[in-house]
């Protein structure tokens, strides 16, 4: 699981919104509290805060995989995990 996730992971990491931290490679709570102090002192007063409990239980995953460029036999594994 691990070589799978370090192999696909830089793919996926360019495509994400550089400003989004939940649940991202080197990234903390204190990195988003930074980034939000830095967004109201420059006057930007909205922030973005979402519970997305049981999200992943409910996404539709065949279509995440059809995403995902790698072979047929990893995309399988993927599915099974």
């Amino acid at each position: 699981e691990a070589l799978v996730k370090s192999a696909l992971e830089p793919e996926w990491e360019s495509r994400f919104e550089g400003t989004s931290y939940g649940f991202r490679p080197g990234r903390s709570a204190q990195d988003a509290i930074s980034r939000i102090y830095l967004s109201i002192n420059k006057g930007e007063y909205y922030v973005l805060d979402a519970d997305i409990a049981k999200c992943f239980d409910r996404i539709n995953h065949d279509y995440l995989l059809s995403k995902i460029h790698c072979p047929s036999s990893l995309k399988r594994d993927l599915k099974q995990w």
